[in-house]
């Protein structure tokens, strides 16, 4: 059975990186990385929040035909609460599929994570803008993207979910 492997997480913990290394190691596996579809529509600059919603409208169409013809999906994205109220979009996917969802948290503590952030070098356009926004001194984005998750793990048990400390 086909399978979609959400690896969620804050920015800069590894989800694209591990989603690569799945998919190189097991043929036919698409690592389905949002930011850079989101990169691939024009405008994206101007509006990165409207372009990653239409990337994320394209990905669950793509996921849903990849896991349809009998292929893993791995899906590295930061979810949070909040993306999935009302809507559990890719948790859908699978299931319209007839595939088997499985998220993958990655946690790391704030100190590493704090010297993660400062360390990553952007290895493109999109990369460099989302690394500017979480460099912000002037933001809290980093706090409140691990308040969102950190509230969606505390309510949310389900059976396909896995917690990991990189």
């Amino acid at each position: 059975m086909a399978r979609l492997i959400h690896l969620n997480g804050p920015s800069r913990v590894g989800k694209s990186t591990l989603a690569r290394r799945y998919a190189n190691e097991h043929p036919g596996t698409l690592a389905l990385d949002l930011d850079v579809l989101a990169g691939l529509i024009g405008g994206w600059k101007e509006n990165f929040s409207a372009a990653l919603e239409m990337a994320r409208g394209h990905g669950r169409e793509l996921a849903t035909r990849h896991l349809r013809h009998g292929y893993d999906v791995v899906l590295p994205q930061l979810v949070t609460v909040h993306d999935r109220d009302p809507d559990p979009a890719f948790e859908a996917a699978a299931c319209v599929a007839g595939a088997t969802y499985i998220e993958v948290a990655l946690i790391v503590d704030d100190r590493e994570h704090l010297q993660r952030l400062r360390g990553k070098r952007p290895t493109n356009d999109v990369e460099a803008r989302i690394q500017t926004a979480l460099e912000d001194p002037n933001s809290d984005l980093v706090n409140r993207i691990r308040g969102h998750l950190d509230e969606g793990y505390e309510y949310q048990d389900r059976p396909k979910r896995y917690r990991i400390r990189t």
